[in-house]
């Protein structure tokens, strides 16, 4: 039997697995209603809001999201000029591959 999910997830978020966790950590760190400069989560006793797991899962969640497409294509990446001389030769064999050889046809019997 599976489980329906715990939140609606946007349509545009590419990490789901990323953003769950970090909306359950940011639903556990939410201000205090009688301090709202300090964190009500028990772990964050007297740490100011937003505490570092409040700040990390906000960050999660904007990581978890698909971000804007600045541009499309391919980037051109120009090789190292180096790199070609310093590889060349590594895959080539030895000694002299032969030619393969074909099997020669049985003769037959009359």
């Amino acid at each position: 039997m599976t489980q329906p999910h715990r939140r609606c997830i946007p349509r545009d978020i590419t990490d789901v697995l990323l953003w769950l966790l970090a909306a359950d950590v940011a639903s556990a760190h939410l201000p205090d209603p009688h301090r709202p400069d300090r964190c009500a989560n028990l772990r964050c006793t007297g740490e100011a809001y937003p505490c570092p797991p409040a700040r990390d899962a906000r960050r999660a969640c904007h990581a978890a999201t698909r971000g804007e497409v600045l541009a499309r294509g391919r980037a051109k990446v120009a090789a190292p000029a180096g790199a070609a001389a310093r590889f060349a030769g590594w895959f080539r064999p030895t000694r002299p591959v032969p030619p393969p050889q074909r099997p020669m046809p049985a003769p037959r019997a009359a």
